[in-house]
């Protein structure tokens, strides 16, 4: 119990530590500065300086740029130092192309927005998002600086989310956005207003624009200090309910590790001698019980050489199998028997090598993938059927009730910027649902088959193929296909289960049983190899103003 909640845990770990998007190229973006500088025609010649550490080989980087309607980009050039880069463009995506290894370089940007300021009758408006949910990468430090044509006095300036609260006004007019750290994902528009006598050129569009930035600053501010008064409130309540939690977590394994040491305490070891563990359980039943609740095509082939030890199915070669019953207690029997003789025999033949023909078919490969997955589910229903796990209702629900309270904590706390507390809460949800999911102590039986199959597949490990000769042949059935399906990588010429096959390989052939163990696992690993289906997905994110805005990556 105590080393698969260890593996769950790290697992977890893991996730939380993994980017939201899996990147070709490792690398950071230590250092951006953005300056855009508008002129009399209400144009922006924007300048953007990049500072990118790699980590490992890198063929350049990339910048998108969405542009706001009736806005333009134009004249879009990339230089490191005096020496120009190559540029590829892809609609609103420019590709800078400069080769590497791991190294710090510095490029630099430029291009033009076209009719980048709106003019109108009280105030010309530069309103730009740079950056938006679009960007995939994270900017370490990040600063954007706007200036006008000429000195001005009278400038209003508003930033937007991430540029809350960050600008300074120079005395030039001149206004400059320290933003700092930005988060990938993250929006961050900013707008700054001059008087329209600064830009005679740019049409002039109807109404006013002060008022609408007077009022976005007036709204931002009550919206701030809303959010700063919940924040101290949820601080509050987070620092209570942190000890309550890690001391409510700490309690609900104390009690699963109790009633562990408990049970092993009144478990007799002797019911674990017989070499051979009685007939409680089919083969796929105790390879899921004891190994991996995934059966592969290594248990697949061993659940055919069930069928065969049982006497449902006949051997008539190493490739032909005959089906004599289809009588069995055990759903997933009679699915597999369904599968291999219906689905890809004639009804009452099939050949191995019929698998492979029925899966290069690709319309074959949902049903199939279908049926695999109906079988280990049903496997899955005898081991529930057999009492080998105790019922926790009352400890389960409990760790649910917590799981769902810890996950509100999680969602309150990062509403309002907590991120410390947000990932601990977040940390303590999934702990509580995977022990809801995966706490599930064994009854006195279950701890009895669980060990005599634990020291069968030791002793397999250790005993010679030679000494398993006293065996009967029901025996000796059991223990190799057991083996069989156990393995989690392809069979080979060394593999301890084909020494136990050729160990009675004369006996077998006799009695028809013709265990040719490569050919057997090489067909259903190879044939699940080829089928799998293929997976995709996209992301979808929010733009800034104007759904315009862009971002930096590399490839």
């Amino acid at each position: 119990m105590e080393r698969k909640m260890l593996a769950f845990f790290s697992v977890f770990t893991l996730l939380l530590l993994m980017p939201a998007e899996v990147f070709a190229v490792d690398f950071d973006i230590n250092k951006a500065a953005i300056q855009a500088k508008l002129d009399r025609d209400g144009n922006a010649f924007v300048t953007e300086r990049y500072i990118y550490e790699f980590d490992g080989d890198f063929n350049g980087i990339t910048r998108q740029i969405n542009p706001k309607v009736g806005t333009a980009i134009t004249g879009f050039s990339a230089s490191e130092g005096s020496k120009k880069l190559n540029v590829e463009q892809y609609r609103d995506l420019y590709k800078i192309h400069r080769t590497g290894g791991s190294e710090k370089i510095t490029i630099q940007l430029s291009y033009t927005i076209l009719n980048a300021v709106e003019k109108y009758e009280d105030g010309a408006q530069f309103f730009w998002p740079f950056f938006d949910g679009r960007n995939t990468k994270a900017y370490e430090d990040l600063s954007i600086t706007v200036s006008p044509p000429a000195a001005a006095q009278e400038v209003e300036y508003l930033g937007y989310k991430e540029a809350y609260g960050t600008a300074l006004l120079a005395k030039d007019g001149s206004v400059t956005f320290t933003l700092g750290d930005v988060p990938a994902g993250a929006n961050g528009d900013i707008r700054v207003v001059y008087a329209p006598e600064l830009f005679p050129a740019a049409a002039l569009m109807p109404g006013t624009i002060k008022n609408d930035l007077i009022n976005d600053r007036s709204r931002l501010a009550i919206q701030q200090t809303a959010f700063e008064k919940n924040q101290q409130t949820a601080n509050t309540v987070s620092s209570t309910a942190l000890p309550v939690a890690a001391f409510t977590l700490a309690s609900l394994f104390g009690i699963a590790f109790w009633k562990r040491r408990r049970g092993m305490q009144d478990f007799n070891a002797r019911d674990t001698e017989a070499l051979v563990p009685a007939d409680e359980l089919s083969i796929p039943a105790a390879i899921y019980f004891t190994k991996s609740r995934f059966l592969g095509p290594n248990a697949l082939a061993a659940a055919l050489v069930e069928l065969v030890r049982k006497g449902l199915v006949r051997q008539q070669g190493e490739d032909q199998y005959e089906l004599v019953s289809r009588k069995t207690e055990l759903q997933h029997e009679s699915t597999l028997m369904k599968l291999l003789f219906e689905q890809i025999g004639d009804g009452t033949q099939f050949r191995l090598s019929d698998v492979e023909s029925y899966t290069k078919n690709k319309t074959n490969h949902i049903p199939y993938h279908d049926s695999l997955g109906d079988w280990n589910e049903q496997v899955a229903q005898e081991i529930k059927q057999k009492n080998l796990y105790e019922k926790q209702p009352g400890i389960r629900w409990l760790s649910v009730g917590l799981c769902t309270v810890f996950a509100a904590l999680a969602f309150y706390t990062g509403n309002f910027a907590l991120y410390m507390e947000m990932a601990f809460f977040g940390f303590a949800a999934m702990a509580a649902l995977l022990f809801a999911v995966f706490y599930m102590p064994l009854t006195a039986r279950g701890r009895r088959i669980k060990a005599q199959w634990k020291r069968l597949g030791k002793t397999l490990k250790k005993m010679p193929a030679e000494h398993w000769e006293p065996l009967s042949q029901d025996e000796w059935m059991r223990v190799y296909a057991f083996k069989l399906g156990s393995e989690t990588t392809p069979i080979n010429k060394s593999s301890a289960v084909l020494a136990l096959s050729d160990n009675r390989a004369n006996q077998l052939d006799q009695d028809g049983f013709y265990l040719n163990t490569l050919l057997l696992t090489g067909i259903f690993i190879a044939v699940s190899s080829n089928s799998m289906a293929e997976a995709s997905g996209s992301t979808f994110a929010d733009g800034g103003v104007g759904d315009s805005g862009g971002g930096s990556g590399a490839f």
